[in-house]
């Protein structure tokens, strides 16, 4: 009877774990490149952006911490976030981000993170100081935190779209917003960055509302990839055009009437109707343009083999829920001269009243409120826009106290009582805010 040796048994054992180890390397080898190279495993993770590569910029310590904790990264993760929110109640600052720099190792590929810190760095840690060049400093940190999210992670377009939101409406529309849009321009910190903007911030030195609409671009061009979660798509993609808005409005916050501000409505009627206006969009019924014309209807119709009439119902759907019709007039009426002269009288107002000069602040919010009533006579649309209904009733507000203050009787009639009579409901809250604007007592 043969048996074999220890010897040969050991030589079985060696070929039989080489030749086990040939479909484990050929399945498991790891990705060289982003050709696709590597094993079948890999290839299949690259194709379907299952691994780590596919995501973004990798942080190598984060894998190691990783691999350091092994089964209790879960618990890490949540003593690190009591320790942040200890360190936020505690005002430390410092600490609070370091500690936050080190739930993101844990958790980098964890969208919540990056959103919910960059949005608490950005809004509630920097109302917790006095000085307006502290909360600004706040605000780029929660700024610049949210980008090297979206640096990590490629794979979620609401980043940007995060980003985007906090170049606009936190620097643009917070109570500090004139100061903080001239700090976005020149930065509190003049003598490191040579009186000029953060470069983490602004390196193109735009309006903030520019870089918002370049960030809003960013999100639309990965949401043709990966699916968003943040909101309805069309609301989603219309985020740019609306940041074209505000910039053009901006501009007249603040007292520019010039042909850059009419230039900027003038791009956004543009982007609105040719750009967005022409994306197709989803409905129940086949795809729509919200700004069609009769063939646009006749083909989709066509070629989704369903009614005219299904056709034009859901556009007119689709047109409300974004209020495209509204937009769209208001682009247009912000380039029409009656317009442009309503704003800049009622705004010229403004200035003489916060200078003293009642008489002349009468005369111009008498001049601005007559001409904007003809404005809104002309667009009745505008009525439902908050920004254009508050316009109007601060030129009441100021126009009422400047006949109280000099005890004139005011007329029974005068422009925009259908809009005051209306909206009684704000005045409240734009009595204080006026109030506390102008120093009135």
């Amino acid at each position: 009877m043969n048996t074999l040796t220890s010897e040969h048994r050991k030589l079985a054992y060696i070929i039989a774990i080489i030749v086990l180890l040939i479909p484990v390397i050929w399945l498991g080898m790891p990705s060289t490149g982003e050709d696709g190279s590597g094993g079948e495993l890999a290839k299949l993770r690259v194709e379907h952006e299952l691994g780590e590569s596919t995501l973004g910029d990798v942080d190598p310590s984060s894998a190691s911490m990783n691999f350091v904790l092994l089964g209790l990264r879960g618990i890490a993760t949540n003593l690190l976030w009591m320790d942040a929110n200890e360190h936020q109640k505690k005002k430390e600052w410092a600490k609070l981000r370091s500690t936050v720099d080190s739930i993101i190792l844990l958790q980098p590929h964890y969208m919540k993170v990056w959103d919910f810190q960059g949005w608490n760095l950005a809004y509630n840690v920097s109302a917790e100081w006095d000085a307006v060049e502290d909360r600004y400093f706040w605000v780029k940190e929660g700024i610049k935190f949210l980008n090297e999210g979206v640096t990590r992670n490629e794979r979620f377009p609401e980043l940007d779209w995060k980003v985007g939101n906090l170049h606009g409406q936190k620097v643009g529309r917070s109570d500090e917003w004139r100061l903080f849009r001239k700090f976005y321009k020149v930065d509190p910190d003049t003598e490191r960055f040579e009186n000029g903007p953060d470069p983490e911030i602004n390196p193109e030195r735009l309006d903030n509302y520019q870089v918002a609409k370049e960030k809003f671009l960013f999100a639309n061009e990965k949401e043709l990839k990966h699916k968003q979660h943040l909101q309805m798509r069309m609301l989603f993609r219309a985020s740019p055009w609306h940041a074209q808005f505000d910039y053009a409005n901006a501009m007249q916050r603040e007292g520019k009437f010039g042909t850059q501000r009419t230039d900027a409505w003038d791009q956004g009627f543009e982007d609105w109707t040719e750009i967005f206006g022409r994306e197709e969009f989803i409905t129940p019924k086949g795809s729509v343009v919200l700004e069609w014309s009769e063939p646009d209807i006749e083909n989709l119709a066509k070629r989704d083999n369903v009614s005219k009439e299904d056709k034009r119902y859901w556009t007119g759907r689709y047109q409300n829920m974004v209020n495209y019709l509204f937009w769209r007039t208001r682009a247009k009426s912000e380039s029409e001269s009656d317009t442009i002269d309503a704003h800049k009288s009622l705004y010229d107002g403004e200035q003489l009243f916060l200078k003293a000069e009642f008489d002349g602040a009468k005369a111009e919010l008498e001049k601005g409120m007559a001409l904007y009533a003809s404005v809104l006579n002309k667009y009745p649309s505008l009525m439902h826009e908050d920004l254009a209904i508050e316009e109007g009733l601060q030129a009441i507000i100021l126009w009422r106290y400047i006949h109280e203050l000099k005890g004139l009787k005011l007329p029974e009639s005068f422009p925009l009582k259908s809009l005051w009579i209306k909206e009684q409901g704000r005045v409240p809250s734009l009595e204080s805010d006026l109030r506390r604007r102008f120093g009135i007592q």
